[in-house]
C-alpha cells in the first residue's frame, strides 16, 4: 500500500507534464500564418488574398491572379511565471520555481493556383503548436521529495488543400480540408526524498512517453461583397479527434519496471470567425475579426493497455471553455514596392482555473501588438513582422503572468 501511495503521486505528476495542454490555449490556437497577416493583428478573414487564405478563410484564394508560393519563418521566446509553483498529485505546492523560459522556431509554407478568372486551389502547411519545454527543480518547499526533472514536447501539424470559387457577381464560396498530426514526447524522473515502509532507501522514479496519431477536419469559407469597398469574410474549421497511440514506460529503484501501450484523444477544436475589411480606395486597408475556439470538451484522459502500479489509467481532469479573439489591423500603401502594416490582438483564456499552473498550462488572456514593413523586388515580396504579448490572471489567490515576442520572416514569390 505504501509504494502504491508513492507510485500514485509519480504518476500524478509526470501525467500531467505529459498532456498537450501544456502548450497553453493562448500558445496552441497561435497567432496564425503569414508575417503580412500576423502584422494586421490576424485581422484578415475578409482580405487575406494570397497563400495565407489557406488558414484565414480560403475564400480569399479566388481573388489571386497570379500563381505565387510563399514561405515564413517565425523565431523568438515565451516568459511564464506561475506564483504557486509546481503542484504534483494534490499533495500540495510541491517545488520553489516560479519562473520559466522557452525559445522556439518554426514556420509555414504555401501555394496558390488560379484556374480561371473566378476560381484558385491552395495547399499548404502550418504548425499551430510546435512547444518544447523543460522544468527542473532541486529546491523543493515539501520535504516528500529531492527533485523533478522533465522534458518533453508537444506538436500538432497541419497540410491543407483548399479550392475557392466566385460564385456570383459578390459572393465566394470555398471548402477545404486539413490534415492534422499530433505528436506527444515526455521523460520525466522524480527523486524521492521519503524512504517508503519497509525499505532502506528513498525512491526514484522514472518515465517516459511517446506517441502519435492522425486526424482530418473540414474548412469551409466564405467572402461577399456589402458595398463598393467594403466586404465581409466568414470561416469554419470543423475541428478533429486525433486518436494518438504509442509506449510508456516506468521504472522503481525499488525494483518495479513497466512497459505498455497507451491511447490519448487529442481534440482539435472547431473554430469560427468572421471579419469586415474597408478599403478606402486609395492607400489604406482596415480590418476588423472576431474569432472562437471551442474547446469545451478538450481532455487529458489516458488509458493503457496494460495498468499497473505506475502507470495507471487517469480520468479527464479539465474543464475548459470557449475562447474569444478580437482582432484589429491596418494596411498602408506607402509607394507602389512599399507597405506598412499594424495590429492589435486580444484573447480571452479557455484553462479552467484548477488546471492553470506549470503542470498543465499557463493560460491568461492576451494583449498583442504587431508591426511590420514589406518590400516588392519584381516577383519577390519580403516582409518582416515583430509581435510582443503579455498579461497576467489571478485565479484563487494566485498570480499567473505570460509574455513573449518574436520575429516573423516571409518570403512570397508569384510565378
Amino acid at each position: 500500500m505504501a509504494f502504491r501511495v508513492f507510485a500514485g503521486l509519480f504518476t500524478a505528476g509526470s501525467l500531467l507534464l505529459s498532456m498537450p495542454g501544456r502548450g497553453g490555449a493562448s500558445g496552441y490556437e497561435f497567432d496564425g500564418v503569414g508575417a503580412r497577416s500576423i502584422a494586421r493583428g490576424g485581422a484578415v478573414i475578409a482580405d487575406a488574398a494570397d497563400w495565407t487564405a489557406i488558414y484565414w478563410n480560403p475564400a480569399n484564394l479566388a481573388d489571386v491572379k497570379r500563381r505565387e508560393a510563399g514561405l515564413e519563418l517565425k523565431g523568438g521566446n515565451s516568459h511564464s511565471r506561475d506564483g504557486n509553483s509546481f503542484n504534483v498529485g494534490g499533495t500540495g505546492n510541491i517545488f520553489s520555481k516560479k519562473k520559466q523560459d522557452s525559445s522556439f522556431f518554426f514556420g509555414s509554407a504555401g501555394s496558390v493556383m488560379p484556374l480561371d478568372d473566378s476560381s484558385a486551389v491552395g495547399f499548404g502547411v502550418y504548425l499551430p503548436l510546435l512547444q518544447g519545454a523543460k522544468f527542473k527543480d532541486h529546491h523543493p518547499l515539501n520535504a516528500a521529495f529531492n527533485s523533478i526533472d522533465y522534458e518533453g514536447s508537444a506538436a500538432i501539424a497541419v497540410g491543407n488543400i483548399s479550392y475557392a470559387r466566385r460564385l456570383t457577381e459578390k459572393f465566394t464560396g470555398a471548402v477545404g480540408v486539413n490534415a492534422v498530426y499530433g505528436r506527444l514526447k515526455s521523460d520525466t524522473v522524480m527523486d524521492f526524498a521519503l524512504t517508503p515502509p519497509g525499505y532502506t532507501t528513498p525512491s526514484v522514479l522514472t518515465q517516459s512517453l511517446d506517441g502519435s496519431g492522425y486526424g482530418v477536419e473540414a474548412v469551409f469559407g466564405g467572402k461577399y461583397e456589402i458595398a463598393d469597398r467594403l466586404f465581409a469574410g466568414a470561416v469554419f474549421r470543423s475541428g478533429t479527434k486525433v486518436k494518438i497511440t504509442g509506449e510508456a514506460d516506468a521504472a522503481s529503484s525499488l525494483g518495479v519496471t513497466e512497459k505498455s501501450d497507451f491511447k490519448f484523444t487529442l481534440k482539435q477544436p472547431p473554430t469560427s470567425g468572421i471579419g469586415l475589411a474597408w478599403k478606402d480606395g486609395g492607400r489604406w486597408t482596415f480590418t476588423g475579426d472576431f474569432t472562437q475556439t471551442w474547446w469545451r470538451g478538450f481532455h487529458n484522459a489516458i488509458d493503457y493497455k496494460t495498468a499497473g502500479a505506475l502507470l495507471t489509467d487517469q480520468a479527464n481532469t479539465f474543464d475548459w471553455k470557449t475562447s474569444y479573439k478580437y482582432r484589429l489591423g491596418a494596411l498602408w500603401k506607402y509607394n507602389e514596392r512599399t507597405d506598412f502594416m499594424a495590429g492589435y490582438a486580444y484573447d480571452t483564456p479557455a484553462i479552467d482555473g484548477g488546471s492553470i499552473d506549470f503542470s498543465s498550462a499557463i493560460d491568461v488572456p492576451m494583449h498583442r501588438v504587431t508591426l511590420a514593413g514589406s518590400r516588392r523586388w519584381g516577383d519577390f515580396e519580403g516582409t518582416l513582422a515583430g509581435l510582443v504579448g503579455y498579461n497576467s490572471r489571478n485565479t484563487g489567490g494566485v498570480n499567473y503572468r505570460l509574455g513573449g515576442e518574436y520575429l516573423i520572416a516571409e518570403g512570397k514569390y508569384r510565378f
